[in-house]
């Protein structure tokens, strides 16, 4: 099985799963270079967990983006 790629020495997270998993008021944080990335995954698993309403926030901070599971 081919490794994960590493980012900044950092171990790539998935987003999708990850975004999945959270509960309301998690926080993930990722680097700003994926912010295109984030904001996309965000949006498609929020509209396909739409029957239990639930809502991200993405936003830019410094050299991370942080997504927080709003409900």
């Amino acid at each position: 099985m081919k490794e994960k790629e590493y980012i900044y020495g950092i171990k790539k997270k998935p987003i999708s799963s990850t975004l999945k998993k959270m509960k309301v008021g998690d926080v993930e944080r990722y680097p700003i270079e994926r912010m295109a990335s984030v904001r996309v995954t965000a949006y498609q698993v929020a509209t396909q967990m739409r029957r239990e309403k639930v809502v991200f926030s993405v936003i830019p901070r410094g050299l991370h983006v942080e997504v927080t599971r709003k409900r």
